[in-house]
């Protein structure tokens, strides 16, 4: 507590937030007839946009935050039965230097835009917003929470633009369908919010003045007033598709699952329902997403599960409503992530392995029958339901009798997820709950041992604003618990995430014969968001037996943390040479449940731009001292962590130019006899050759030392001091390079044609085997040296332990993976909400036991690799019954 109060009082006295007490502008929407209104041509030639009131007065974010702009800009809303109309007059003194670049919808490039953006909700926290560039390229942005932006938010509408002798203009017609909001005879008033980027100067704009050093967007609109007689939107939109892939890759022409063409043709439909004019039900059937594009290539050395984004559209769009756990603060360490939608429809997870599987053909994903979720407001209260079902999925495989049999690696699943909130004092309070839910059906008995039978999360959070918004106080408290059998909830028990075996934790033991674990999650921050001097004070905790990773994605448990930022930015440096800068300080103190400091760190950052658009920033932060590490030995005793350092020094040029780049560098060592060391250089080249064509190069090198690779765990008695168990461990130096390579084609604003390739070598090298010596310590005793005889076979190393313990073996670790991705898009919206897509998918992946790098040879063989071409050709139709 005296820590917040020192906080408060430092802000308090230091950093008072600018105040924007001026009353928001207002512009009244004109009703127009069936037989008055607009052609869509983006023109505003018609008689009704000369009879429409006018928004102007817009004022600069930036470069200069308040002043006028530097150029005119008027705004007109109209409206009729079925949409909303907005048009845009961007008057310009050099029309000639309006930059208008194609690109695909929603590809935030160098261009002229407007936007405008709609609370129709009238909540001051939820805006629907849509923009346009000069060359007619469109946005959609779904705003929530007062100022996060969802960009995967699609809706149905459209606009046109058109050139003119002081500048260009836009008209949009928006349908009403595509909104959330309150009907009835009466006039209502919406929130509203005019924007204007001019890209050869950098200049934003608002009509209702948006300032760097105040929080908020959505909450600091002007008003929409005029809005009368709308009727309710409760339309139907189906759009079905049509999709068949074609996949050739080399095979084993003795497996009888094996088939160098195999085609697969597939139907499905995505459904959009208006169950009120503020609530929507989204459905899909049988999904298809093949047009997505593959995850990255890794290499993954630690324990710990890699977390992808998600990119398949049902789950990414209007995911807004389903965030939880997420106080406001600026920097958090050890928090969960409640819902990962990457969950359904994941990879089976039985594997099938052993001598009675001659043979295997065994589903990449588990299929998605129907997902479905509701969301939207009624009155004060946002609402979300999401439920999905995953079928049983069933693998076949050849038995030694020569037998094709099936059996089932993935149980039927149902997902749920339902998340309320309430609005009070005009969304500058919140408070809310969320409630997810995984039920398998275990209808074979093999499943009892790999899947538990059900989980469930439940939890509160709360939102509370004062100040003009400049303070904001926030909490998350929530539980879980898993269901299973004996055996699934012992190995939930010694999962990564938490390591209740560990023999030395005094306050951790497992639970023989549980069939359940249970749980709590907490977190608390004070933050300022408004001024030049902002920051958070943050505390959570993460108690041993929590865990959300059947619908979540949690990587540790037993953690008690607290983080704190401090962060200045000058917007106004009162210099021709620079136009911002600024930076921040910010900490994180961690430690166990036994009282063990896990994390101490302490950060700097820096960053400036110049008058010419150039920038560079510069990282510096550490590991302040030794501080135990509680995971280096895997489910074994505590070890420690040497002090550390670590330096990322980076910049970009002008992005306005044909051509511009960004690069940067890491390096990190550790501060011990045999300091450990990571390298990283990068480089986004970006190539605009003309308005239509786009080459984006990106080349990462990468090197790093490590001296506690973790091996593998051997049980003896001997080994006394490490509580019966070698934990063995070896010195590996590792040299990785990707290249990614982007083009991007646009013909039209609705015909694109997109190319990807990423060539991805990793290499690692192992040397200086050998075992923790002490538990508590980074002490270890390499064999052959300190302790023991190391015997090195042709594919494996043999270990005869010093203190006359048994003889152990390990497989040789090193090696050499190669990779290449690639992907050819080409998309076509032929008509709003529809579109065919053309893709080719091809992989490339290759594995040797080696540990050398060659990037010559290396490269090379990337292309001596069997090969997997995928062919896919998908349809969609959108209908708005």
């Amino acid at each position: 507590m005296t820590l917040i109060l020192t906080f408060a009082a430092f802000f308090l006295t230091v950093g008072t937030a600018l105040q924007d007490d001026d009353a928001p502008p207002s512009v009244r929407a004109v009703r127009v007839e069936a037989a008055a209104k607009p052609t869509l041509d983006g023109r505003l030639d018609e008689a009704a946009w000369a009879g429409a009131e006018v928004a102007t007065g817009f004022k600069q974010l930036r470069p200069n935050a308040g002043e006028p702009a530097t150029q005119r800009t008027e705004a007109f809303v109209l409206y009729d039965e079925d949409a909303l109309w907005v048009g845009f007059r961007c008057h310009d003194t050099n029309p000639d230097e309006v930059i208008a670049q194609l690109a695909r919808r929603d590809d935030w490039n160098i261009s002229d835009k407007v936007f405008v953006s709609l609370d129709s909700y009238g909540d001051g926290r939820t805006a629907f917003g849509f923009g346009v560039n000069a060359a007619g390229v469109k946005y959609d942005i779904l705003t929530y929470n007062d100022n996060n932006e969802d960009m995967s938010w699609d809706a149905v509408w459209d606009v046109a633009v058109a050139r003119t002798d002081d500048g260009w203009t836009a008209e949009f017609r928006i349908p009403f369908s595509q909104l959330r909001y309150q009907t009835g005879a009466a006039a209502r008033t919406w929130g509203v919010q005019f924007q204007r980027d001019i890209a050869r100067t950098d200049e934003k704009t608002f009509w209702a003045p948006i300032l760097p050093e105040v929080d908020g967007f959505v909450s600091r609109f002007g008003t929409l007033e005029g809005l009368s007689g709308l009727s309710s939107p409760r339309r139907l939109e189906v759009q079905p598709y049509l999709a068949s892939r074609l996949t050739r890759e080399p095979g084993d022409a003795d497996n009888p699952f094996y088939s160098e063409n195999d085609f697969i043709g597939s139907v499905g439909a995505d459904v959009k329902y208006g169950l009120t004019s503020n609530l929507t039900l989204s459905a899909t059937i049988n999904p298809d997403f093949g047009q997505v594009e593959a995850d990255p290539a890794v290499v993954n050395l630690s324990q710990f599960e890699v977390f992808f984004q998600e990119r398949r559209p049902f789950f990414v769009e209007g995911v807004d409503v389903f965030q939880f756990g997420r106080t406001r603060a600026f920097n958090v360490n050890f928090r969960p992530t409640f819902f990962y939608s990457r969950r359904i429809g994941r990879r089976p997870q039985r594997g099938l392995s052993g001598d009675e599987f001659v043979y295997t053909d065994s589903p990449d994903q588990t299929t998605i029958a129907t997902a479905a979720k509701v969301s939207g407001k009624v009155g004060d209260w946002s609402i979300g339901v999401l439920d999905a079902v995953t079928m049983e999925e069933q693998a076949q495989y050849l038995d030694p009798d020569g037998q094709r049999l099936e059996t089932p690696v993935e149980p039927l699943t149902n997902y749920a997820v339902g998340r309320v909130k309430r609005d009070f004092r005009e969304g500058q309070t919140v408070i809310g709950g969320l409630f997810t839910a995984t039920n398998r059906s275990q209808s074979e008995p093999l499943f009892a041992d790999i899947t538990p039978d059900n989980a469930y999360v439940g939890g509160l959070d709360f939102e509370h604003a004062w100040g003009n918004r400049a303070w904001t106080v926030s909490g998350v408290v929530a539980g879980s618990i898993v269901n299973g059998s004996e055996g699934v909830i012992d190995d939930l028990q010694r999962a990564p995430q938490r390591y209740l075996q560990r023999p030395d934790a005094n306050h951790l033991s497992i639970d023989e014969g549980a069939t359940n674990l249970s749980g709590v999650y907490g977190e608390f921050s004070v933050a300022k968001t408004s001024g030049k001097l902002i920051g958070s004070l943050t505390a959570n905790h993460v108690s041993p037996g929590f865990d959300v990773n059947d619908l979540g994605f949690q990587f540790r448990s037993d953690v008690y943390s607290h983080s704190g930022i401090v962060i200045y930015n000058e917007n106004d440096p009162g210099s021709d040479l620079l136009r911002r800068w600024g930076g921040n300080v910010n900490w994180n103190v961690a430690l166990n449940g036994d009282g063990q400091t896990i994390n101490r760190r302490l950060n700097f950052n820096s960053n400036v731009q110049f008058a010419n658009l150039w920038g560079a920033g510069l990282y510096v932060g550490g590991n302040i001292g030794e501080t135990y590490n509680d995971r280096l030995t895997r489910g074994g005793p505590v070890a420690t962590r040497p002090a550390d350092i670590s330096t990322n020094p980076w910049f970009y040029t002008d992005s306005r130019k044909a051509v511009s780049a960004e690069a940067y560098s890491f390096l990190r060592t550790e501060f011990v006899d045999n300091p450990e060391y990571d390298l990283s250089l990068g480089v986004d080249l970006s190539i605009r050759p003309s308005s239509s064509l786009e080459f984006t190069v990106s080349p990462d090198f990468s090197t790093e030392f490590d001296t506690d690779q973790y091996l593998t765990a051997v049980d003896d008695e001997a080994a006394e001091a490490t509580f019966g168990t070698r934990y063995v461990f070896g010195d590996i130096e590792q040299t990785s390079f990707s290249l990614g390579l982007r083009a991007n084609w646009t013909f039209t604003p609705d015909l694109t044609l997109q190319l990807f390739a990423r060539p991805f070598i990793t290499a690692g090298r192992y040397s200086g085997f050998k075992q923790l010596s002490e538990p508590g310590t980074y002490d270890f005793d390499v064999y052959g040296r300190d302790t023991g005889t190391l015997i090195e076979r042709e594919d494996e190393f043999e270990v005869i332990p010093g203190d006359g313990g048994e003889v152990f073996s390990f497989d040789k670790p090193d090696f050499n993976f190669r990779s290449l991705r690639g992907s050819a898009v080409v998309r076509w919206e032929y008509r709003p909400g529809s579109a065919i897509f053309f893709v080719w998918q091809q992989q490339r992946d290759g594995f040797e036991p080696f540990g050398d790098f060659d990037l010559d040879r290396d490269f090379g063989a990337i292309f001596r690799e069997d090969v997997q071409n995928i062919f896919l050709v998908k349809a969609t139709y959108w209908l708005g019954i």
